[in-house]
């Protein structure tokens, strides 16, 4: 699946991904049930890889 963002919505993406792993950290953080914490974590790594891959184009130069 391909999905064109223009540069408004890609930095907008790219806040809310990043606001929400700022967020994930905390509740990581403060979690004391191991299987919930295993889902945050899952869900973190899910975020790292989304925000890798729209910055690429960006440091690619595009």
């Amino acid at each position: 699946m391909e999905l064109d963002l223009d540069a408004k919505e890609m930095e907008l993406l790219t806040r809310t991904l990043e606001h929400r792993l700022g967020d994930l950290q905390r509740e990581i953080h403060h979690t004391d049930r191991a299987t919930f914490k295993a889902i945050l974590k899952a869900d973190e790594a899910t975020i790292r890889a989304l925000l890798g891959k729209l910055k690429a184009p960006i440091a690619m130069g595009m």
